[in-house]
């Protein structure tokens, strides 16, 4: 199956939100009490994600806020511990934001709004840090395939 994907840069207005959903991120954390953090990492995402589900908020528009909120923040830790960037996607599946790593050779990428609401839908207890360990391995992976160095090896 050939690729078709194309990849831009995130423009100042998708900038500016992903900016704005860590924010909120952090003030979900706030409000659940967990406890605060310099940077966003798979643990105290973990730690947000079962704090969310033990607080049984079913009002629809908080739910798509938190997820989109987690699903940045989920893609915020894969572009600071996997060196992958933040990328606009256009694929076979339509349009969405995304991050990607080795670009140009395997184009390695994940929607992380996606990523997150398939567990959302699955009703899946902890899993980022696990998430996380399989898409680094994976990445390694593709990187020999591809006899590419990676920055953050």
């Amino acid at each position: 199956m050939q690729d078709n994907a194309r990849f831009s840069p995130l423009g100042e207005e998708l900038q500016n939100w992903v900016q704005e959903q860590l924010q909120l991120l952090r003030e979900y954390a706030r409000q659940l009490e967990v406890s605060d953090t310099h940077s966003i990492t798979d643990e105290w995402l973990d730690e947000l994600w079962l704090s969310w589900k033990q607080a049984a908020i079913s009002d629809s528009k908080a739910v798509d806020s938190f997820l989109n909120a987690f699903g940045i923040g989920f893609g915020q830790v894969l572009v600071n511990s996997l060196g992958f960037d933040w990328t606009y996607l256009e694929d076979e599946y339509g349009a969405d934001i995304a991050v990607r790593a080795l670009p140009g050779s395997a184009d390695t990428r994940i929607a992380p709004l996606h990523f997150v609401l398939k567990r959302w839908e699955s009703n899946e207890g902890e899993y980022v840090k696990a998430a996380v360990e399989e898409i680094d391995q994976i990445v390694r992976e593709q990187a020999l395939d591809h006899g590419v160095q990676r920055d953050d090896a």
